[in-house]
């Protein structure tokens, strides 16, 4: 019964530290930290700005979905925080309370992904269906083995550049994991609830969370694996750079 569960959760652990993974070694990469170029910083800020003005349009758009009133929108600004960090844009809202303020803090884990798909659908030989329930034979099949990344050059850049900036942008900050223990916890307690009064026959509840566990983790079973596979990259291409 948890096994859908579990998988979803593996999928939004290995999205949050493969991206944070591809930041890190972006940045290096470009020259962050004193001893980049000016052509190193716009070629790392290209790569990023779909990602990013995505991940603060889903917080705007959180805002206006749950009556949050917006002081400030900068869905692509870079700038320097207080403590030194790097921001790359920013949504200046009121204060709200759980669960609004986790809807608000979380909605890039949702909405980046399903930008991902959505290009992938868009842009590649994949069909909707394919892309939300994928399988490695299908994906090998129809954008591998079928020529698409050697015959439409352009087309393929393009998937690859908006998949790779998505998967980058569904990051959280460290401000977007505010309200992450409270909501563990809920979800925790509403599981453990539910196995303690649970009979024999499975209820209402558990069949509703298994099917929507089962869906998202179908869905987000091609993002996380971009994820992967761009970090790798990363990692890769920072050490050939370097030595």
């Amino acid at each position: 019964m948890l096994g859908a569960p579990l998988l979803f959760t593996i999928e939004l652990a290995v999205m949050y530290t493969a991206g944070s993974s591809m930041m890190s070694h972006l940045m290096g990469i470009s020259g962050f930290g004193g001893s980049g170029t000016v052509m190193g910083r716009m070629v790392f800020y290209l790569l990023v700005f779909p990602g990013v003005v995505l991940h603060e349009g889903a917080h705007y758009l959180a805002c206006l979905l749950t009556g949050t009133k917006v002081s400030r929108f900068a869905p692509f600004s870079p700038s320097r925080s207080n403590d030194g960090r790097l921001v790359l844009g920013y949504v200046r809202h009121e204060r709200r309370a759980f669960p609004i303020g986790a809807l608000i803090g979380l909605a890039p884990i949702l909405l980046n992904p399903l930008g991902l798909l959505f290009v992938t659908a868009l842009l590649t030989p994949l069909t909707l269906q394919e892309v939300a329930k994928p399988s490695v034979e299908v994906v090998v099949k129809e954008v591998f083995a079928s020529g698409f990344l050697t015959d439409t050059p352009l087309l393929a850049t393009t998937w690859v550049y908006l998949a790779l900036s998505f998967a980058l942008g569904s990051v959280p900050s460290r401000e977007d994991l505010s309200s992450l223990p409270m909501l563990l916890l809920t979800f925790g307690a509403g599981i453990l609830l539910n196995v303690l009064l649970s009979t024999d026959s499975e209820s209402v509840f558990s069949s509703a969370l298994y099917d929507l566990s089962a869906l998202a983790a179908s869905l987000y079973a091609l993002p996380a694996t971009v994820a992967i596979v761009a970090s790798l990259t990363m990692g890769l291409a920072g050490r050939v750079i370097r030595y």
